[in-house]
């Protein structure tokens, strides 16, 4: 008896159900599929579209139908057909975009009748010239399947013509060629950043043309098609177009880039040296002819060349992918740029700190300053942003290391110092930052960052956030500096006005040994608390009324009196997974507000 919970079963019965239907409606003959186990069946049906006879072949997924069909033509039809929007020089046709379309897999039938009825509907759209636009709706697609090779960009568009550099490179198994970057600097950090390496010596400056106008199909092939477009598109004087094609050593890269309603989409074209061959009436003798007439062997003329000398020389053709932080943090987030600028002093690289670190990344912070003289060992790493790989670096190298590997553009410096020390050396450091956070753990070094704040010499906001053991909760005291409040106003005998356990220091540990003595929490609830406490950062950095305030994150009280650890008398009755603001100035509560 079949498992009506086996999957396997489940799709097999299924696909013999579409091959059935297939077979019985469409006339279907099997083939010999490809990839047995990613396309188990493929099925050809024939179609009439606009009296031509149109041959397609339906692979059914594994998984069918949770996934629509790969449909495919036959190399007759194909042919005959391409190019057509939505059809791939590899044959396939796009014929939906499974992130916003799904199939129902309570109707497989209707799914392999939508999957064709889709495929036709392209296919007369195409040969009645009707979605030619799709192709440049497409660009980056069609202008992917000529190229020969890829590379990032992190150049800012413009409306102009502009030199930027290209930076070869090579990582593990990437096949990116390399970047291009407006200043060589740049480029060559975000290499470093990511671990790569390359060779400065085949470092060349590019030109970057920005397109006014979307790219027409059929895209440039040829000398003569690249003129009328730079033509056409009016990009600046095109005597700078020339000028560098004259001066440039072939092969010569162009940058370019297309603005649309999304974004820009980018590509390279290539000029290589020119050549063509040349049949004397003398004896029919052949010959190759690189140079242009009447100039010196190995000299350039970019207007001669491109429209004269070598019109139908074909171009070479690269794909781009813009890896620009601000497009990454648009297409990969919520697309709110407005923390990119933004520098942020970190002290104190522990648990806490290290992950403040990646909070200001995920809110799209990407300029750090990281303090801290502690390394990072065994003992750490439960919690830590940083793991078994990176024990014995000192804190701020590995949460440096493992965040610009994660992002390239990011500048991160660090100081292998205590913060007092450093502040000894380099009284104003801090205030080239925009906000610094305070991540030690200790209310000394608190109160006396505080106490320079108080007196002036340090005249931006500083941000101290610690937790309580077992995380009962945490704090963020945010001090700006035109109403900034003495921190020793918030604590009575040593014991935060907020605190939330009764006393804290009897649920700390100690291993054997000076010097062991730890705070013990779980990594869970300290990230549910570094969401809170970023949310609060966001609200501070986009607060126009710059006001100090005390924020108060509590956690699983239920469970610290499950395990009868005390509370203070204010939090008794308070909310599991809570948090609360307070005015430093006048004290006043805000509304419990959950958090779940």
């Amino acid at each position: 008896m079949a498992d009506p919970h086996n999957l396997a079963e489940i799709y097999s019965r299924q696909r013999n159900e579409a091959i059935e239907y297939l077979q019985s409606n469409y006339d279907a003959s099997i083939l010999e599929v490809e990839n047995p186990y990613l396309y188990p069946v493929t099925l050809q049906i024939k179609l009439i579209i606009e009296d031509q006879n149109i041959n397609l072949l339906l692979s059914l997924p594994f998984n069918f139908p949770d996934s629509f069909p790969q449909v495919k033509l036959d190399d007759q039809s194909f042919k005959k057909l391409y190019p057509l929007p939505h059809l791939n020089k590899y044959k396939t046709l796009c014929i939906y975009d499974e992130v916003v379309a799904t199939p129902n897999p309570d109707n497989p039938i209707g799914v392999l009748e939508a999957s064709i009825e889709k495929s036709r509907e392209i296919i007369l759209s195409g040969v009645l010239k009707h979605n030619v636009n799709d192709y440049t709706d497409e660009f980056e697609t069609y202008w992917a399947e000529d190229s020969v090779g890829s590379y990032l960009s992190i150049v800012q568009p413009s409306v102009t013509l502009k030199n930027v550099y290209l930076v070869p490179f090579k990582y593990q198994n990437w096949v990116e060629q390399g970047i291009f970057a407006d200043q060589k600097s740049e480029a060559i950090k975000w290499i470093q950043n990511l671990g790569g390496s390359f060779n400065e010596e085949e470092i060349v400056e590019v030109l970057y043309v920005p397109l006014k106008e979307p790219m027409q199909f059929p895209f440039p092939k040829y000398n003569i098609n690249i003129f009328h477009l730079i033509k056409k598109n009016k990009s600046s004087n095109i005597n700078d177009f020339f000028v560098y094609l004259s001066n440039s050593k072939r092969p010569s890269k162009v940058l370019f880039s297309v603005h649309a309603d999304e974004g820009y989409s980018w590509g390279v074209w290539e000029h290589i040296k020119p050549f063509k061959k040349i049949v004397s009436n003398y004896k029919g003798r052949k010959s190759t002819r690189t140079g242009i007439d009447g100039f010196r062997t190995n000299s350039q003329h970019g207007w001669l060349e491109l429209v004269k000398e070598f019109p139908k020389m074909e171009i070479t053709k690269y794909s781009v992918q813009d890896v620009r932080a601000t497009r990454l943090k648009s297409r990969g987030g919520d697309g709110k740029v407005n923390n990119i600028g933004l520098n942020v002093a970190i002290v104190g690289c522990g648990a806490v700190g290290s992950h403040i670190a990646q909070g200001l990344f995920d809110i799209g912070v990407q300029n750090l300053l990281l303090i801290d003289s502690d390394y990072l060992s065994f003992e750490n790493i439960n919690r830590h942003l940083c793991g078994a790989d990176q024990v014995g670096q000192k804190k701020p190298v590995a949460v440096r290391d493992k965040l610009r590997r994660h992002y390239p553009t990011s500048q991160i410096h660090v100081s292998n110092d205590n913060i007092l020390s450093f502040l000894k050396r380099y009284p104003k450091a801090l205030n080239s930052y925009d906000v610094i956070i305070v991540a030690t753990g200790h209310t000394p070094t608190e109160i006396r960052l505080n106490e320079l704040q108080m007196n002036n010499l340090i005249n931006k906001p500083i941000l101290n956030v610690w937790v309580e053991p077992y995380l009962a909760g945490g704090h963020a005291v945010w001090n700006e500096p035109e109403n900034k409040t003495a921190l020793k106003m918030l604590f009575n005998n040593g014991i935060y006005k907020y605190q939330i356990l009764k006393d804290g220091n009897l649920y700390s540990k100690k291993e054997l040994g000076c010097n062991t003595s730890y705070v013990p929490y779980g990594v869970l609830e300290l990230k549910k608390f570094i969401i809170e406490v970023m949310m609060f950062i966001q609200q501070q950095l986009n607060n126009e009324e710059k006001s100090s305030k005390l924020f108060t994150w509590l956690g699983n009280l239920t469970e610290q009196k499950k395990n009868k650890r005390l509370l203070a008398p204010k939090w008794v009755g308070a909310s599991d997974f809570s948090f609360r603001l307070n005015d430093i100035e006048i004290n006043h509560e805000s509304v419990d507000v959950n958090d779940l």
